[in-house]
């Protein structure tokens, strides 16, 4: 039986089950080939930014229609133009419109340097914003009520991710949209703070937030640290994976790598919040057998657990 083709800049490659334009591109020419916002790896496909938009023709060199590419299925025999003038134009333009109502304080952004829309705007060639200053969000206040979580929607996209990911992955449905058009924003629960919503602190709307919208005390998605170590969290059985974070020695933060096969991208609190006993000074590093009342070491025995060297 012979497989269904489709063109990428009139090259012809084999379409897969279940394709959509964009993982068809992705499956090509790498993750970062066409630009996104509303994306994610562990998030159904949305269509909220437009950033993605690729022209699709009929046949070769053909009439184009901007599409979608995140959520519209490939077409047998389709032509597919990820970087034409008119694409590069729509992107650039989408991207203008999302910074009239953003903070340009990226300098002292927790996520500077690990922005995707900082990224995204460099990718399209943002040097300036075009339109005057009008009506914007950038009053709104932070939210430092969580013992974990916080949120500064003055630096929302509405890109729906942290919404999407407390729906399809924890399955909570504490976030949500509210309002129409301009007046549309993210509320937990009905319309309250973190502290007093219905939130169980898993972290996965600040993983998913592409911007400092919505984060976390640690400060997870910021680069100030030394390096990255992959592991397997020790809480459960379950055997999530974890990339933890060091400077000098102590954990910082702790993310879900997307690609591993136990937890996807997710872990619960315990996994990414609760490691602050990794350095603590009473903490056992050594086994200890009772005799009497009184806990001694015991000599030529190995350590349970090596914690991470500078």
């Amino acid at each position: 039986m012979s497989k269904s083709i489709a063109y990428i800049d009139n090259k012809p490659y084999e379409i897969e089950q279940g394709d959509t334009i964009l993982t068809f591109i992705k499956r090509q020419f790498g993750n970062d080939y066409v630009p996104t916002l509303c994306d994610a790896p562990n998030l159904d496909p949305f269509g909220a930014c437009r950033v993605c938009s690729v022209d699709v023709a009929l046949a070769e060199n053909g009439k184009t229609k901007a599409v979608a590419s995140c959520h519209t299925p490939v077409a047998p025999n389709s032509y597919i133009y990820p970087h034409t003038d008119n694409i590069e134009r729509l992107r650039k333009n989408i991207v203008e419109l999302v910074l009239t109502d953003h903070p340009l304080d990226c300098l002292t952004c927790e996520v500077n340097n690990n922005c995707e829309l900082q990224t995204v705007a460099a990718k399209v060639g943002i040097r300036e914003v075009r339109y005057p200053e009008g009506k914007n969000h950038l009053d709104r206040k932070k939210d430092l009520s969580h013992a974990y979580m916080t949120s500064d929607f003055s630096k929302c996209i509405n890109c729906s991710r942290c919404v999407r990911a407390c729906d399809e992955v924890q399955g909570e449905f504490v976030l949500s949209m509210a309002g129409r058009g301009f007046d549309a924003h993210i509320i937990k629960s009905l319309n309250t703070t973190f502290e007093n919503s219905d939130c169980v602190s898993c972290g996965a709307c600040a993983q998913a937030c592409p911007t400092n919208a919505i984060s976390d005390i640690f400060e997870s998605k910021s680069i100030a640290h030394v390096k990255k170590t992959r592991t397997v969290c020790t809480y459960c059985g379950v055997g999530c994976n974890l990339e933890v974070a060091t400077l000098n020695g102590k954990v910082k933060s702790i993310q879900a790598p997307y690609e591993a096969e136990a937890n996807g991208g997710h872990t619960c609190l315990k996994g990414r919040f609760a490691f602050s006993f990794y350095n603590h000074p009473e903490r056992l590093k050594t086994p200890l057998i009772k005799k009497t009342d009184t806990l001694l070491k015991q000599p030529g025995m190995k350590p349970m657990i090596i914690l991470p060297q500078n």
